[in-house]
């Protein structure tokens, strides 16, 4: 069954594949993230801005000694089991999953201790030394040794491409958090944040369980030094990863300082908002890069020509779909802005339009800067990942002294360009990566689409013009994702000469 499931997979079409599960997660993070902010629409109007900031810190708190106890195995992991699964190796698979589970069954019980060993020194640091904050977070303590199986268990369906099962959890774990929290805050107020957080994140664990322990038996061997010494390089791989996510946060650390010495707190909202808006849609369609794509991309990483086609493909993919989006997405922020956030944040608008454009080219880059994480090369990870971050660091603070925060919108988009230019020089001479001709071609057509609606939503900041040369350049965009991808799925040829057929073009 396993065999023919994975024969299915190879003889299916890539770019259907990028694009099917691109819809699948793509529309799984999108339910989710609308349920995240139903849930947060609650707990503001149960619990007032106090509540939401004591549930903040909490969430922060837990996540930080979460990240730093389980040595990100759940992505370092994934490498070996989707090699161990791609040959066909069963005992070797086993093996392989045994020993994730081992290695987080010993980070879950050190992150339980270190947490209730730090819980005196959380509660002074967080919420000033009350005692009755101080008696929560050792309550929450099992929390972040829940978060390191969740996301083991998470690494094995991911592996071994059982990736409904994986959109599955996330419909229903986002389901349990609105479903457990709202009745907690409604009948105790803010003492419920504590029962809604340890039960949710108890529940997320069993549900995952359900869904990997028929599949593998839970097995695990804490004190074998075997396998735990099999496990080395997957936990050095993994604070290699630790090591590039510090280094992300420590640039927008640096960026927010920077910006109140130069600025005021309200410019750093302001960058903050834009940040996070620039992120928001493209981070949705990249769901499934990190579910999909990079269990593929590693079990198949010792072959040049195979992760060569699937790079581009992907990267293919990801444009075409994502270009006619991000200009829709642009166009309407004017409009999202003050519907969700306040209007005072409408001035983050033109700088997130700028910066778009760069999102456009992170498509090609995003795709491509797998390659090492699929070799277990985590020092080149780490450079390529440095680089950046630097180059980010240094083009946002000198775009906000050239040209306030519009220069930091172009700053950011030249920062992905730099960003692309590092990781494909990178890539190139340690992997003999190279972009095929369409891609190129893909991101030329586009960019010149995307560069026009910039251009008139500068020029005309609102009116019939601002709307209609946007809608335009959107629709002009779309047809051409359409087209070409209508040329690499056959599927989608299909539905385009129906829709014809229909229209008697």
């Amino acid at each position: 069954m396993v065999k023919e499931e994975k024969n299915d997979e190879k003889q299916q079409n890539g770019y259907e594949r990028a694009i099917k599960y691109m819809g699948v997660f793509g529309g799984t993070q999108s339910f989710s993230i609308l349920l995240g902010m139903v849930k947060t629409k609650f707990a503001a109007k149960l619990l007032g801005a106090a509540g939401l900031g004591m549930i903040a810190m909490y969430n922060r708190t837990l996540q930080m000694l979460s990240d730093f106890t389980n040595l990100s195995l759940s992505f370092s992991a994934v490498r070996q089991i989707a090699e161990a699964y791609e040959e066909g190796d069963k005992e070797k698979l086993t093996h392989w999953i045994k020993v994730l589970r081992s290695w987080a069954f010993l980070t879950a019980v050190v992150g339980v201790l270190f947490s209730l060993l730090l819980s005196p020194f959380l509660g002074d640091f967080v919420f000033e030394g009350h005692d009755y904050y101080t008696s929560r977070f050792f309550l929450l303590s099992p929390v972040v040794g829940f978060m390191a199986i969740t996301g083991s268990e998470l690494a094995i369906l991911k592996g071994v491409h059982r990736l409904y099962k994986v959109a599955m959890y996330t419909l229903w774990t986002s389901v349990l958090g609105l479903v457990i929290s709202v009745p907690f805050y409604y009948f105790m107020g803010v003492a419920g944040i504590f029962p809604s957080i340890f039960l949710t994140s108890l529940l997320q664990m069993v549900v995952l369980l359900c869904y990997s322990t028929p599949l593998y038996k839970y097995r695990i061997a804490p004190f074998s030094r075997r396998v735990l010494g099999d496990g080395i390089d997957m936990v050095k791989f993994g604070l290699g990863y630790i090591v590039a996510a510090i280094m992300g946060s420590g640039s927008i650390w640096l960026v927010c300082k920077a910006l109140i010495g130069l600025g005021n707190d309200r410019v750093v909202g302001i960058y903050s908002t834009g940040y996070f808006l620039m992120n928001l849609l493209p981070g949705i369609l990249f769901a499934a890069i990190d579910s999909d794509f990079y269990p593929r991309l590693s079990a198949t990483n010792k072959d040049v020509a195979v992760t060569n086609r699937l790079v581009n493909e992907q990267a293919e993919v990801q444009l075409l779909m994502q270009a006619p989006l991000l200009m829709a997405y642009s166009l309407a922020l004017p409009l999202l802005v003050p519907l969700f956030y306040d209007y005072e944040l409408v001035a983050a608008v033109p700088m997130t339009q700028l910066a778009m454009f760069g999102m456009l080219v992170r498509t090609m880059t995003y795709p491509m800067s797998y390659l090492p994480l699929s070799r277990g090369d985590s020092k080149v990870y780490m450079i390529q990942e440095g680089i950046y971050d630097v180059l980010f660091t240094l083009f946002v603070i000198g775009g906000y002294l050239i040209g306030g925060l519009l220069g930091v919108g172009a700053a950011m988009a030249i920062a992905f360009i730099a960003d692309w230019i590092v990781v494909y020089a990178i890539t190139g001479c340690k992997y003999s990566f190279r972009f095929t001709s369409g891609v190129y071609i893909c991101f030329a057509l586009q960019a010149v689409i995307f560069v026009a609606q910039m251009v008139a939503m500068y020029f005309y900041k609102e009116g019939w013009l601002y709307w209609g040369s946007g809608a335009a350049c959107v629709l002009l965009s779309s047809l051409l994702s359409l087209y070409l991808l209508s040329k690499r799925m056959s599927y989608v040829g299909r539905l385009l000469n129906r829709i014809k057929r229909i229209l008697r073009w």
